[in-house]
């Protein structure tokens, strides 16, 4: 049993320390320390146990415990031991003094049982500790170096084995003082570190995992990881060598406890990981340029040619005289080293899970960002001279004007016709002309990334409820609003998947498709020839339709168009570019729809955002207090426990403290009050109380609901949704 807990508790805990601090401070030690000792206490229900580390030359008490059975009911006793405690944390040994002297000094444990030969170092003990020891134990803390001891004295009463140790227990307590030692040697020593060999040992230990050490050890199916592909394989760090069955793999991984990965890599696969041998990030790694070094030059780059790489061979064409590249090449779009990093930025973007790729001419150099959950981050840095070279290449990619560069264009990239890697995507291209030249901007489009169901998207209980009633309307309009990227696209197709039966004809117009769904008629917009969204809306009018979906409304025509279509029996789902509910009246009227047609139309308007979800493994919880509990209680007349973001993480969260988003949402459903209202063309802050009265949850409120829920941060939650004005 205590082994077994052990392995739920401890092992997981000291793991998690260990993997996601790269370089861990002195600080952590305390808490690691601080585990250690309450596992030690639970695992072995040791009565007494002290953890000393070598400090110079002294050994320093560094934690000391005492179990309630010692003292009982006596009041007196029990002050007595904790001023004990707090005293022994004062002082100092010298080295090689003593029991734990010996023990630190040899490396080697030292079991006591209280028999008649060892009678008298009990007794001694007794005298030292003020109570009577049956039984001690003292094991090394060892590294490379003993670094320290942890000595356990009695079992507890209810052990029921007199208060002595067994041998097992000998065994327990040098298991934990390995896991234990290393950590604390980290953090002693910043030059200390575990080689990548070593700390697969370590996570197969600790993880009950077994290990493999070398290829030759394991089977490796090439088909099954060439089906897969490197793109997967280098974004989630898993290696399938194995198919157990139709559904199920075995696999190599560093880090067996994340889940986040596993989940994700099953997801992207739909296999099973049924079985794992933990590996070393070298052997992951030289296994992976193994199986895809033969891989076909995507248009004149190795395909195992890494993105730094490409990026120092450019830097350096411009900064050395001679060599290979030259500095003349790399302006030219056909220059093997531009199609290389070109390719490079895209698959490096896709593997970091990236939804844009913005490339942007600064006065001195040429920046490359990627937007990851929400936020951008900055990735290369390259000469300015190579701008032009990668910008056009870019546009013959997605078949642009070359020539043009003092207008914006638009463009789409099917990246299958540029890699020979398993990457499926499209990419939505934007180009615009700024004071140092072309920036480009790229939306990642992942072909392979299915819709979500509704209730995954974030909607609380009561607004999934009056949604999928909309959405069950014979006809009217439906609008979604909300910034780019605030999770439109998404919501209006998991809707349309809902409503997706053989007995619905969907026509959908799009720019550009972003997810293929079976079933549904879907286009394609292409301005250059005329396709608009008013001109497919015409066409789709007389297709016998019963949903169509608009991409976005974006001028009059569209909108008119639009309006005629709800109004005419159809149920017509779009998106907007608003703030908030309310605010999407407005610019509908702006648009030049009649007020009483819009109120005709209207089934509902749904305002959204997306929010950083805060980490599940490492969030920390407090009591909010001063404005930020006014402002909780203010939204939903409640206050409590909420919980914060880690500010050094996790390894699932790769040390951000935030993993994944959150839809927030304001659902307007339209009523006779609103009604009269949107044909009074009242002031949109009318329309909101109106809304308000009527049972909507504002952005806000419902950002605070999430919060409550501990799906996000407070802090997370204002900085992208301001509180009401309005109460």
């Amino acid at each position: 049993m205590a082994s077994a807990s052990l392995a739920n508790t401890l092992r997981r805990s000291l793991l998690i320390k260990l993997i996601s601090k790269p370089a861990p401070s002195r600080e952590d030690m305390a808490s690691v320390i601080e585990l250690t000792a309450s596992k030690v206490v639970e695992a072995l229900q040791a009565q007494s146990m002290t953890l000393y580390l070598v400090e110079g030359n002294d050994i320093v008490f560094r934690q000391v415990y005492y179990s309630p059975t010692l003292w009982g009911a006596d009041k007196a006793r029990e002050t007595h031991f904790k001023e004990t405690a707090a005293k022994l944390l004062t002082l100092k040994l010298p080295l090689g003094k003593g029991i734990v002297g010996k023990v630190i000094a040899e490396g080697k444990p030292v079991f006591f049982r209280n028999t008649g030969t060892q009678a008298p170092m009990m007794l001694s003990m007794a005298q030292t500790t003020g109570f009577e020891v049956c039984s001690m134990l003292t094991v090394p803390l060892k590294t490379n170096v003993v670094i320290g001891a942890i000595q356990v004295l009695n079992k507890e009463p209810a052990a029921g084995t007199n208060g002595e140790f067994s041998d097992e227990d000998l065994a327990l307590l040098q298991e934990v003082a390995e896991y234990s030692s290393s950590l604390i040697q980290r953090m002693l020593d910043p030059k200390y570190q575990l080689s990548a060999e070593d700390t697969a040992k370590f996570i197969a230990r600790l993880t009950n995992h077994p290990l493999v050490t070398k290829a030759e050890d394991i089977t490796i199916e090439d088909n099954l990881v060439e089906a897969i592909g490197d793109a997967i394989i280098r974004r989630e760090g898993i290696f399938p060598h194995k198919r157990l069955s139709p559904n199920s793999i075995a696999v190599l991984m560093t880090n067996p406890l994340d889940y986040a990965r596993r989940e994700a890599f099953q997801q992207a696969t739909e296999l099973i990981i049924e079985e794992i041998h933990v590996a070393s990030a070298t052997l992951i790694e030289s296994l992976v340029k193994k199986h895809f070094k033969n891989d076909a030059k995507a248009g004149g780059g190795a395909d195992d040619v890494d993105i730094s790489s490409v990026a120092e061979v450019i830097s350096s064409a411009y900064t050395t005289d001679g060599g290979e590249v030259s500095a003349a090449d790399l302006e030219s779009e056909d220059s093997a080293p531009v199609i290389q990093l070109t390719n490079r930025i895209i698959e490096d973007a896709y593997i970091s899970g990236a939804s844009d790729i913005h490339i942007e001419p600064q006065e001195k150099e040429l920046i490359i960002r990627y937007r990851i959950d929400g936020l951008c981050q900055e990735k290369l840095r390259l000469p300015k001279q190579v701008a032009n070279g990668l910008v056009t290449r870019l546009k013959i990619m997605c078949n642009l004007d070359i020539a043009e560069r003092r207008l914006p264009q638009d463009g789409r990239i099917v990246f299958k016709k540029y890699t020979k890697k398993n990457i499926d995507i499209d990419l939505r291209v934007a180009t615009g002309p700024m004071n140092h030249g072309e920036k480009v901007v790229m939306r990642i489009l992942d072909k392979t990334k299915s819709t979500l169901p509704l209730p995954a998207l974030g909607f609380s209980e009561e607004n999934l409820a009056k949604y999928r009633e909309c959405i069950r309307q014979p006809y009217g309009m439906i609008l979604h609003c909300g910034p780019t990227g605030s999770g439109k696209s998404m919501t209006l197709y998991s809707a349309l998947g809902e409503v997706n039966t053989p007995d619905v004809n969907i026509q959908t117009a799009e720019d550009p498709i972003e997810y293929t769904l079976a079933g549904i008629n879907q286009m394609q917009m292409s301005r250059q020839i005329g396709l608009t969204f008013a001109r497919a809306l015409r066409c789709y009018l007389r297709m016998d339709p019963d949903i169509i979906l608009v991409g976005e409304i974006r001028d009059e025509e569209t909108a008119q168009i639009a309006v005629e279509a709800a109004l005419t029996g159809h149920l017509l789902v779009s998106t907007l570019h608003t703030n908030d509910a309310p605010s999407t009246i407005a610019r509908i009227g702006e648009m030049g729809v009649e007020p009483f047609n819009i109120s005709a139309s209207l089934v509902c308007v749904c305002a959204q955002r997306l929010l950083r979800r805060v980490c599940k493994n490492c969030k920390q919880p407090y009591e909010p207090a001063g404005r930020e509990k006014d402002i909780i209680e203010k939204a939903l007349g409640w206050s409590g426990q909420i919980f914060k973001a880690n500010p050094q993480g996790c390894p699932m969260c790769n040390g951000t403290g935030y993993k994944g988003r959150v839809g927030i949402h304001e659902l307007m459903i339209n009523n006779e009050e609103l009604t009269e209202g949107i044909n009074k063309e009242v002031e949109v802050a009318v329309l909101k109380r109106i809304a308000m009265k009527n049972g909507m949850k504002t952005l806000h409120q419902d950002s605070m609901l999430k919060v409550k829920m501990g799906l996000t941060t407070i802090e997370e939650a204002l900085s992208n949704v301001p509180p009401d004005l309005i109460g």
